[in-house]
């Protein structure tokens, strides 16, 4: 039996990230794109799950990731939300990094 409690989240937990899931697609789908919504809830997210910039520097070591979210560009930016919103659909499944550096290479 699998008694790993971390990857096991309370409802209401779930309940939040899918709203951050829904949040991030529809700052993705509003034109024109809105570059200080993205970023608020960029800055909101990274505070809430700083897990995810953990794991995207594991996915993505050899990808420098320097810029800060003031002078992210917009393409990083739309590209940092739709990794907040993969990496959450993941967190909820109880994805593993493997899993997700599977899904990533798939893409």
């Amino acid at each position: 039996m699998d008694n790993n409690l971390s990857s096991v989240h309370t409802a209401a937990e779930i309940a939040d990230m899918l709203l951050t899931i829904d949040d991030i697609q529809m700052i993705l789908r509003t034109a024109p794109f809105d570059e200080d919504t993205a970023r608020q809830k960029i800055c909101e997210t990274n505070a809430k799950h700083p897990d995810n910039k953990m794991i995207w520097n594991l996915l993505h070591a050899n990808v420098p990731s320097g810029v800060s979210i003031q002078q992210a560009s917009k393409e990083n930016l739309y590209q940092d939300l739709q990794w907040k919103a993969y990496y959450l659909e993941a967190k909820i499944l109880g994805k593993s990094v493997d899993e997700m550096r599977k899904d990533l290479q798939n893409q």
